[in-house]
């Protein structure tokens, strides 16, 4: 009974870390490796206002990864999607270009 009492309890505490983590914020650090980037270039996205970030304190950077996650869905729909507007490489295009 014992045995089950202590299972119970640290199946709790391991529900409970989960849960603290989805909502909890990630740091620059954590945010970088979360999106597999470089922190510098992470810190040069939120300079450019290109990503969602808080700066409560005006001091440290914090990042959500619900808005990560988004900001991610966003910036591949566009990219794909204006790479699908984009005219291909055909022979029209080749006759315009002028000989170097």
């Amino acid at each position: 009974m014992q045995n089950q009492n202590e299972l119970i309890r640290r199946i709790s505490n391991i529900e409970k870390l989960l849960e603290e983590r989805k909502t909890k914020p990630l740091n620059l650090v954590e945010a970088a490796k979360y999106l597999s980037i470089s922190q510098s270039h992470l810190y040069k996205l939120t300079s450019q206002r290109k990503i969602p970030s808080h700066k409560p304190n005006g001091k440290y950077l914090y990042f959500f990864k619900e808005e990560l996650d988004e900001w991610v869905r966003t910036a591949t729909s566009e990219r794909v999607k204006g790479r699908s507007d984009e005219p291909e490489n055909n022979e029209e295009e080749a006759d315009d270009e002028e000989p170097p």
